[in-house]
């Protein structure tokens, strides 16, 4: 429940995409926010808001519905913990921008303190009207976030960029205006996840049973807390961040050394690298070549995070061992060997597997007594954040 208790009034402005404001109002609830609703007069043209009444569990605030006897004002309305306009119209946008309160719907805008995230839909033409561009840049300097809209088959005919943003990018613009961290805003962050596969032949791998979950929720936390996320992945995700993809160790350890890397940044070497790499026959191995048992010659594989030497560098490696009982002793001598500033010990047994919803990681650094999270992997990541934030006390 990310949101749990937050304050959050939706404005919807007139627009063919009002019916998405639906899903976005019944998202945020789900992430435990509460949520107020303001139609505009043009949203009102297309929406009745008692639709909105029902699902909010709040008063509506429009032009028919205000009374300051209940509470239902500009004012009331403007103490919120976050405004988001979504779809919000070219209309609402110029006004704002130039404080004009001829509805009760800017007057709400302009009364609130709350930080304003927009997300437009119009006509290509009318956002790229040079006034229109003059609002979003002046509103921008004030403090205004913008989602960008996307192109598509507007409702006009017209292909452009006015189509609403998709509703998973508004969404993460919400969970990012409560969960940034000043640490973390503008610090690079590199994430690798996944498996590596390793050719024995031209049409057949050599691989392993990571998921990429871990890596995955590492890269969405780091994103929401602010950070400039990179993450290379072996798995394809549609993601609002910098993903690069990978398949072999080889094809990994390139995308990963191409990366500038500056002083204060962190990697987080989270992806499940073969330690061995087979020695690769050209062609197709046959099995009429092969007398009822193939024998496979492997070379140790490199380590590649220990190629990482920018000074100030963050690294912290991933270790997955099978038995409890010498676990920590390898993870503390993996550390030091490979010059890690920490490292996150996994022990595979009948509770943790691979692919599973949950985790259990114990992180070890240098200076630090051993802290053991568990729990989803969504809330871990999180929790794994500030224990790395808290590398940079050492």
């Amino acid at each position: 429940m990310i949101l749990k208790d937050k304050k959050i009034l939706l404005g919807v402005c007139g627009s063919i995409s009002f019916y998405k404001a639906f899903e976005i109002l019944s998202s945020l609830k789900k992430l435990g926010a509460d949520v107020y609703v303001m139609l505009s007069d043009g949203a009102l043209k297309f929406v009745n808001y008692e639709a909105f009444e029902a699902l909010s569990n709040h008063k509506v605030l429009c032009t028919k519905t205000e009374n300051w006897q209940e509470g239902i004002n500009h004012i009331e309305y403007s103490k919120m913990d976050l405004i988001v306009l979504a779809p919000a119209s070219v209309n609402s946008i110029n006004k704002l921008a130039h404080g004009f309160c001829d509805n009760i719907f800017i007057e709400t805008l302009i009364a609130s303190k709350a930080p304003i995230i927009i997300a437009p839909a119009a006509n290509t033409n009318m956002l790229e009207n040079e006034i229109t561009k003059d609002s979003i840049k002046t509103l921008k300097e004030k403090g205004v976030k913008f989602i960008e809209p996307v192109t598509k088959t507007l409702a006009c005919g017209d292909v452009g960029k006015g189509a609403l943003a998709e509703i998973e990018s508004i969404i993460n613009a919400v969970k990012k205006e409560f969960l940034k961290d000043d640490f973390y805003t503008g610090k690079t962050v590199i994430i690798t996840g996944g498996s590596t596969s390793e050719k024995i032949d031209d049409v057949r791998v050599i691989t392993n049973l990571s998921s990429g979950k871990t890596s995955k929720a590492l890269a969405d936390a780091f994103y929401l807390l602010g950070a400039n996320v990179i993450f290379i992945s072996s798995y394809e995700y549609n993601v609002p961040y910098k993903l690069l993809k990978f398949d072999s160790s080889f094809g990994l350890q390139s995308a990963l050394l191409t990366q500038k890397m500056n002083a204060g940044d962190i990697v987080i070497m989270a992806a499940a690298v073969s330690d061995f790499i087979p020695n690769k026959v050209k062609g197709k191995i046959s099995k009429d070549d092969v007398d009822g048992v193939l024998t496979l010659n492997f070379r140790k594989n490199e380590d590649i995070i220990s190629k990482i030497t920018t000074p100030g560098v963050k690294k912290i490696g991933f270790k997955l061992e099978v038995k409890q009982s010498s676990s920590v002793d390898l993870a503390k001598k993996a550390l030091k060997d490979k010059g890690l500033d920490a490292i996150c010990l996994n022990v595979l047994n009948d509770v943790l597997t691979f692919g599973s919803e949950n985790t259990k990681i114990s992180f070890i650094s240098k200076n630090k007594d051993i802290e053991t999270i568990e729990g989803p992997k969504q809330s871990v990541a999180f929790k794994l954040a500030e224990l790395i934030k808290s590398l940079f006390d050492e």
